[in-house]
């Protein structure tokens, strides 16, 4: 029998309340925040009031392509500035319309074992409510036994 660790439900619930709860003690307008199993399904998500879907939509790709290419999407970056030194033109050749490059994707990994996947969008308006710190805070709700894969060009 075959069987696959992922992120619990109760985990994905810690890293969004984490998210939300940071957001507002910022007094910022709002995030959506997705996390995934490692085959790319949600596990959890939320949107704060008042935030266009536009944001859950972009939280949803940058999770999803985390959890796809087994790395942040800061690394899938790498990825693609490596594959267009070889005549590759990147995302357009993917042949997946839900990749994305955008910012705060994060892989969750145990040791060398994918997890799953968390993205934070909506943020904006400073250094202190980015999309990347947003993120940086959710992750850590997971505590110390895990670790996500970051590209060298960090948004």
């Amino acid at each position: 029998m075959l069987t696959q660790k992922t992120l619990s439900l109760e985990q994905a619930l810690t890293v969004i309340t984490k998210a939300v709860n940071y957001a507002k003690e910022k007094n910022h307008v709002g995030i959506a925040c997705v996390v995934m199993n490692k085959d790319a399904e949600v596990i959890a998500s939320a949107k704060m009031d008042n935030r266009s879907s536009r944001f859950y939509k972009a939280a949803y790709r940058k999770a999803y392509s985390a959890a796809v290419f087994e790395r942040d999407t800061s690394a899938v970056v790498d990825l693609h500035e490596e594959s267009m030194k070889h005549g590759h033109r990147g995302p357009r050749e993917w042949n997946d319309t839900m990749l994305t490059t955008l910012p705060a994707g994060f892989v969750v990994m145990q040791g060398d074992e994918v997890l799953g996947s968390l993205a934070v969008a909506g943020g904006g308006g400073g250094p202190d409510t980015s999309d990347m710190t947003i993120g940086e805070i959710a992750f850590s709700a997971l505590g110390p036994d895990y670790h996500h894969k970051p590209g060298s060009a960090r948004h």
